[in-house]
């Protein structure tokens, strides 16, 4: 299948998501809650949106210099911004971390420990979101087995991790098999111990971020369900959206809330009136990404040499580029 004709099925497939569940279920309902949206909850949302990206471009910044590459946060900043408007738009929902990876790889000799950086960053967010989701499933009332909400979210895992792997191998060729040298790679940005901590509070912390903004979107639209009710339900419908088959998670998110909050004996209506709110906030905290497209000069900085550390030290002096380190 070509690439043209999967980005049309992953669009389609989220068209059909969202029809289908605004039909089965009282569209007009859903319609009606995001009209009565409560900006006192809403705009907070955003806001914390917005620092969540600045967090994220941080982590990347942070794990890029742990591999040897360093580059200016402002710099990180913009271009982890334009990754993740992409990934609001472009059908897959990682195409902007690949634009992001591809981009920097561009700008340095080492390539492939860029691309890994990239790699590397997503996969800790991925599994520490599936820890978290774990954790809700079991703790949710659900009239399943506790041994088949496991098997169901190790599979969840294994589809987001082997989409993620094999987008990033089909848009990069050159990538080729770099088993060992990514576990290396992962040693330096995850080692020695006091690294893994912040590397994984960093992680802990966006996610409990977008539970947060979850929860406030819940309330924008007026939903009262306690805290202890709404929270084991979040992470799980935050897993299900980092499946890259539908655009940026639109149709599979909703999905996932109308069958939690259905099988919780909750409405499934504001099930997908808060998915969907939850949705467009981030859109809207995204949209500044679209600026570097629109005015900004898309170039990166030439690359400079850059001073290696721990295992990167064994690389040549002359293979070692990247972002200058300046302001």
């Amino acid at each position: 299948m070509t690439p043209r004709r999967r980005a049309l099925l992953r669009l389609g497939l989220s068209f059909v998501l969202l029809l289908a569940l605004l039909s089965w279920f009282d569209g007009r309902e859903v319609l009606n809650r995001l009209a009565r949206m409560d900006l006192r909850w809403a705009a907070p949302a955003l806001l914390l949106s917005v620092l969540q990206i600045l967090l994220l471009a941080w982590r990347w910044r942070f794990t890029a210099a742990r591999l040897g590459l360093h580059m200016p946060y402002r710099l990180a900043l913009r271009e982890y911004y334009l990754g993740v408007f992409l990934n609001q738009l472009l059908p897959g929902g990682v195409l902007g971390d690949v634009s992001r990876a591809w981009r920097h790889a561009r700008s340095t000799a080492r390539a492939r420990t860029a691309v890994h950086a990239v790699v590397l960053e997503r996969i800790l967010l991925q599994s520490v979101m599936l820890i978290v989701a774990l954790v809700s499933l079991a703790a949710l009332p659900l009239p399943w087995s506790e041994g088949a909400l496991w098997v169901l979210a190790l599979l969840v895992l294994m589809l987001a991790s082997v989409g993620l792997l094999r987008t990033f191998r089909n848009r990069l060729q050159w990538l080729g098999s770099a088993a060992a040298e990514l576990a290396r790679d992962a040693r330096s940005a995850f080692l020695p111990g006091t690294t893994l901590v912040l590397q994984l509070a960093s992680a802990f912390l966006f996610v409990l971020a977008n539970l947060v903004v979850f929860v406030a979107a819940a309330r924008s639209l007026g939903s009262t369900l306690p805290l202890s009710t709404l929270l084991p339900l979040i992470a799980p419908v935050l897993l299900a959206m980092m499946l890259p088959v539908t655009v940026a998670g639109w149709g599979l998110r909703e999905a996932a809330a109308a069958l939690l909050w259905g099988l919780s004996g909750l409405s499934a209506t504001e099930g997908i009136a808060i998915a969907v709110t939850y949705g467009l906030l981030f859109l809207l905290a995204a949209l500044p990404g679209a600026w570097p497209l629109l005015f900004g000069n898309l170039s990166l900085a030439q690359p400079q040499p850059a001073i290696g550390s721990g295992d990167q030290a064994r690389s040549s002096t002359s293979n070692k580029r990247s972002f200058p380190s300046g302001k």
